[in-house]
């Protein structure tokens, strides 16, 4: 399962804090909702293209964890 495509998607009457998420549509032919979009945490949608849902999570924690500790 590979990432060809991945978006915004803005939930319906959802809290603030989960305003969106990132939707991937998969080479299967499927979408999967990978994670939420947060403020701090820059990732442009199109860097996980080519990736599998599991990597494009690894690489938001990786993301995630390096601002957290300050080394972005």
């Amino acid at each position: 399962m590979i990432i060809q495509s991945v978006e915004l998607v803005a939930l319906p009457n959802a809290p603030t804090y989960q305003e969106k998420i990132y939707r991937a549509h998969l080479d299967t032919g499927e979408d999967v909702d990978l994670f939420q979009q947060h403020w701090d945490v820059p990732l442009p949608p199109e860097s996980l293209v080519g990736l599998t849902p599991d990597e494009a999570r690894r690489v938001r924690a990786e993301k995630m964890l390096s601002i957290a500790v300050g080394m972005h």
